[in-house]
Protein backbone atom coordinates (compact mmCIF):
# COMPACT_ATOMS: atom_id res chain seq x y z
CA UNK A 1 0.00 0.00 0.00
CA UNK A 2 1.15 3.55 -1.14
CA UNK A 3 1.90 5.99 1.72
CA UNK A 4 2.16 9.90 0.92
CA UNK A 5 3.76 12.10 4.22
CA UNK A 6 4.50 15.71 3.34
CA UNK A 7 6.56 17.18 5.45
CA UNK A 8 4.61 20.69 6.53
CA UNK A 9 6.98 21.92 9.48
CA UNK A 10 10.73 21.25 9.72
CA UNK A 11 13.71 23.48 11.08
CA UNK A 12 15.30 22.18 7.77
CA UNK A 13 14.44 23.58 4.46
CA UNK A 14 12.76 21.22 1.49
CA UNK A 15 11.09 22.35 -1.36
CA UNK A 16 11.00 25.83 -2.56
CA UNK A 17 8.04 28.37 -1.32
CA UNK A 18 7.91 26.55 2.16
CA UNK A 19 8.51 28.33 5.19
CA UNK A 20 10.87 26.51 8.04
CA UNK A 21 10.30 26.73 11.43
CA UNK A 22 11.87 24.88 14.59
CA UNK A 23 9.16 22.24 15.12
CA UNK A 24 7.67 19.22 13.49
CA UNK A 25 4.17 18.51 11.40
CA UNK A 26 3.56 16.06 8.64
CA UNK A 27 0.42 14.72 6.44
CA UNK A 28 0.23 11.32 5.82
CA UNK A 29 -2.04 10.39 3.39
CA UNK A 30 -3.32 6.81 3.58
CA UNK A 31 -6.25 6.29 1.38
CA UNK A 32 -9.00 8.12 1.43
CA UNK A 33 -7.84 9.38 5.25
CA UNK A 34 -5.33 12.17 5.78
CA UNK A 35 -3.43 12.69 9.31
CA UNK A 36 -1.99 15.61 10.88
CA UNK A 37 0.99 14.23 12.97
CA UNK A 38 1.88 17.36 14.91
CA UNK A 39 1.28 20.71 14.03
CA UNK A 40 4.51 22.51 14.24
CA UNK A 41 5.46 25.83 16.69
CA UNK A 42 3.68 28.65 14.17
CA UNK A 43 0.51 29.03 13.11
CA UNK A 44 1.00 31.33 10.18
CA UNK A 45 3.85 29.06 9.17
CA UNK A 46 1.24 25.74 9.18
CA UNK A 47 -0.86 27.44 7.54
CA UNK A 48 0.96 28.40 4.31
CA UNK A 49 2.95 25.23 3.74
CA UNK A 50 -0.84 23.41 3.99
CA UNK A 51 -2.04 25.82 1.50
CA UNK A 52 1.36 25.27 -0.46
CA UNK A 53 0.87 21.84 -0.41
CA UNK A 54 -2.62 21.87 -1.78
CA UNK A 55 -3.98 20.32 1.26
CA UNK A 56 -7.35 21.39 1.69
CA UNK A 57 -8.84 21.01 5.66
CA UNK A 58 -11.52 18.74 4.49
CA UNK A 59 -8.57 16.16 3.84
CA UNK A 60 -7.46 16.22 7.50
CA UNK A 61 -9.40 13.53 9.44
CA UNK A 62 -7.26 12.67 12.27
CA UNK A 63 -5.11 15.19 14.19
CA UNK A 64 -2.20 13.37 16.42
CA UNK A 65 0.16 14.98 18.86
CA UNK A 66 2.92 13.25 19.44
CA UNK A 67 3.73 15.22 23.06
CA UNK A 68 2.62 18.27 24.19
CA UNK A 69 6.09 20.53 24.06
CA UNK A 70 5.26 23.86 21.98
CA UNK A 71 7.18 23.37 18.91
CA UNK A 72 4.57 19.95 18.24
CA UNK A 73 1.50 21.59 19.29
CA UNK A 74 0.94 25.44 18.66
CA UNK A 75 -0.15 25.28 15.45
CA UNK A 76 -3.10 23.13 16.44
CA UNK A 77 -5.11 26.84 16.85
CA UNK A 78 -4.68 27.49 13.32
CA UNK A 79 -6.32 24.10 11.88
CA UNK A 80 -8.91 23.62 14.67
CA UNK A 81 -9.77 27.46 13.23
CA UNK A 82 -10.27 26.06 9.21
CA UNK A 83 -12.24 22.63 10.63
CA UNK A 84 -13.53 21.08 14.36
CA UNK A 85 -14.75 18.01 12.67
CA UNK A 86 -11.50 15.66 13.39
CA UNK A 87 -10.47 13.40 16.13
CA UNK A 88 -7.55 14.75 17.83
CA UNK A 89 -5.44 12.29 19.03
CA UNK A 90 -3.09 12.88 22.06
CA UNK A 91 -1.09 11.21 25.26
CA UNK A 92 -3.12 11.37 28.77
CA UNK A 93 -0.18 13.39 29.94
CA UNK A 94 -1.45 16.13 27.53
CA UNK A 95 -4.86 16.44 28.94
CA UNK A 96 -4.65 19.09 31.52
CA UNK A 97 -2.75 21.70 29.28
CA UNK A 98 -5.13 20.87 26.34
CA UNK A 99 -8.46 20.61 27.94
CA UNK A 100 -7.37 24.35 29.28
CA UNK A 101 -7.08 25.75 25.79
CA UNK A 102 -10.07 27.40 25.07
CA UNK A 103 -10.05 26.63 21.42
CA UNK A 104 -10.43 23.32 21.82
CA UNK A 105 -13.70 23.22 23.97
CA UNK A 106 -15.55 21.90 21.12
CA UNK A 107 -13.12 19.47 19.39
CA UNK A 108 -13.19 15.56 20.41
CA UNK A 109 -10.15 14.95 22.34
CA UNK A 110 -9.28 11.13 22.56
CA UNK A 111 -6.53 10.58 25.34
CA UNK A 112 -4.61 7.89 24.90
CA UNK A 113 -2.21 6.20 27.57
CA UNK A 114 0.49 3.37 27.46
CA UNK A 115 -1.36 1.05 25.36
CA UNK A 116 -1.57 0.90 21.42
CA UNK A 117 -4.88 2.34 19.82
CA UNK A 118 -5.19 1.58 16.11
CA UNK A 119 -6.91 4.75 14.43
CA UNK A 120 -6.94 3.58 10.71
CA UNK A 121 -6.56 0.67 9.42
CA UNK A 122 -3.25 -0.54 9.77
CA UNK A 123 -2.25 2.55 11.10
CA UNK A 124 -1.30 2.63 14.78
CA UNK A 125 -0.45 4.28 18.09
CA UNK A 126 2.42 3.05 20.17
CA UNK A 127 0.95 4.51 23.60
CA UNK A 128 2.59 6.77 25.28
CA UNK A 129 6.35 5.72 26.30
CA UNK A 130 9.12 7.07 27.69
CA UNK A 131 9.91 8.64 31.36
CA UNK A 132 10.42 11.98 32.02
CA UNK A 133 8.54 13.02 28.69
CA UNK A 134 6.25 10.95 27.54
CA UNK A 135 5.28 10.50 23.68
CA UNK A 136 3.42 8.75 20.66
CA UNK A 137 5.13 7.26 17.51
CA UNK A 138 2.83 6.57 14.70
CA UNK A 139 3.17 3.09 12.99
CA UNK A 140 1.99 2.12 9.46
CA UNK A 141 1.57 -1.21 8.37
CA UNK A 142 2.41 -1.04 4.32
CA UNK A 143 1.73 -5.17 3.96
CA UNK A 144 5.65 -5.13 3.35
CA UNK A 145 6.88 -3.80 6.75
CA UNK A 146 6.20 -1.03 9.27
CA UNK A 147 7.20 2.82 8.70
CA UNK A 148 7.59 4.56 11.94
CA UNK A 149 7.10 8.16 12.49
CA UNK A 150 8.75 10.05 15.52
CA UNK A 151 8.21 13.29 16.48
CA UNK A 152 11.04 13.73 18.74
CA UNK A 153 11.60 10.09 19.60
CA UNK A 154 12.09 10.92 23.25
CA UNK A 155 11.73 7.58 24.27
CA UNK A 156 14.33 6.09 22.37
CA UNK A 157 14.66 4.04 18.74
CA UNK A 158 15.00 1.08 20.91
CA UNK A 159 12.10 1.48 23.09
CA UNK A 160 9.94 1.99 20.46
CA UNK A 161 10.89 -0.05 17.89
CA UNK A 162 10.62 -2.54 20.65
CA UNK A 163 7.02 -1.03 21.40
CA UNK A 164 6.03 -1.26 17.51
CA UNK A 165 7.39 -4.41 16.84
CA UNK A 166 4.92 -5.88 19.97
CA UNK A 167 2.35 -4.15 18.01
CA UNK A 168 2.87 -5.57 14.35
CA UNK A 169 5.10 -8.86 14.08
CA UNK A 170 6.94 -7.59 10.86
CA UNK A 171 10.91 -5.61 10.05
CA UNK A 172 10.61 -1.90 10.66
CA UNK A 173 12.11 -0.57 6.86
CA UNK A 174 11.54 3.14 7.17
CA UNK A 175 11.89 5.76 9.76
CA UNK A 176 10.67 9.13 9.63
CA UNK A 177 10.96 12.18 12.13
CA UNK A 178 12.58 13.56 14.18
CA UNK A 179 15.38 11.48 16.91
CA UNK A 180 16.70 13.90 19.37
CA UNK A 181 20.14 13.34 18.47
CA UNK A 182 21.00 16.67 18.26
CA UNK A 183 23.30 16.53 21.73
CA UNK A 184 24.71 13.19 21.09
CA UNK A 185 28.23 12.27 20.49
CA UNK A 186 29.66 10.30 17.38
CA UNK A 187 30.24 7.02 19.02
CA UNK A 188 26.78 7.13 20.37
CA UNK A 189 25.12 7.51 16.60
CA UNK A 190 27.34 5.16 15.52
CA UNK A 191 26.26 2.36 17.88
CA UNK A 192 22.62 3.85 16.80
CA UNK A 193 22.72 2.94 13.25
CA UNK A 194 23.97 -0.21 13.68
CA UNK A 195 20.89 -0.75 15.78
CA UNK A 196 18.79 0.47 13.04
CA UNK A 197 20.89 -1.58 10.28
CA UNK A 198 20.58 -4.64 12.50
CA UNK A 199 16.20 -3.74 12.41
CA UNK A 200 16.19 -4.11 9.17
CA UNK A 201 15.91 -0.40 8.24
CA UNK A 202 16.54 0.46 4.60
CA UNK A 203 14.86 4.00 4.71
CA UNK A 204 15.43 6.91 7.03
CA UNK A 205 13.95 10.23 6.61
CA UNK A 206 15.53 12.30 9.60
CA UNK A 207 14.52 16.01 10.78
CA UNK A 208 13.90 18.74 12.94
CA UNK A 209 15.71 17.98 16.16
CA UNK A 210 17.60 14.81 14.98
CA UNK A 211 21.15 17.61 14.69
CA UNK A 212 23.36 17.80 11.73
CA UNK A 213 26.09 15.69 12.84
CA UNK A 214 23.21 12.58 13.21
CA UNK A 215 22.22 13.71 9.55
CA UNK A 216 25.61 13.87 7.65
CA UNK A 217 26.28 10.37 9.84
CA UNK A 218 23.10 8.82 8.56
CA UNK A 219 23.46 10.04 4.58
CA UNK A 220 27.15 8.24 4.86
CA UNK A 221 25.75 5.02 6.49
CA UNK A 222 22.34 4.52 4.43
CA UNK A 223 23.75 6.10 1.11
CA UNK A 224 20.22 5.80 -1.25
CA UNK A 225 18.45 4.78 1.42
CA UNK A 226 18.70 8.60 3.44
CA UNK A 227 15.99 10.92 2.57
CA UNK A 228 16.50 14.28 2.61
CA UNK A 229 13.41 15.72 4.74
CA UNK A 230 12.67 19.36 4.97
CA UNK A 231 9.60 21.92 4.97
CA UNK A 232 7.71 20.97 1.86
CA UNK A 233 9.66 17.39 1.34
CA UNK A 234 7.41 14.74 0.07
CA UNK A 235 8.06 11.02 0.46
CA UNK A 236 6.18 8.04 -1.08
CA UNK A 237 6.69 4.68 1.10
CA UNK A 238 4.99 1.69 -0.44
CA UNK A 239 5.00 -1.95 0.46
CA UNK A 240 7.23 -3.07 -2.16
CA UNK A 241 10.39 -0.90 0.32
CA UNK A 242 10.85 1.44 -2.41
CA UNK A 243 11.20 5.36 -2.14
Amino acid sequence: MLIDIRILFDNYEGESGFRSGFGYSCFIKKGYGGILFDTGADNEILIHNLNKAEIKPQMITRVVLSHCHKDHTQGLTGIVNLKKDFNIYAGKSCAETLLNREELKNVNLTFVNSECVEIMNGVYLTGELGENIKEISLLMDTGGGLVVITGCAHAGLKEIFKKAKEIINDKIFALVGGLHLKDKKEEEIHELIEFLKSEGVRYIAPSHCTGDLARRLFKKSFHSGFIEAGAGSRIYIGGSCEY
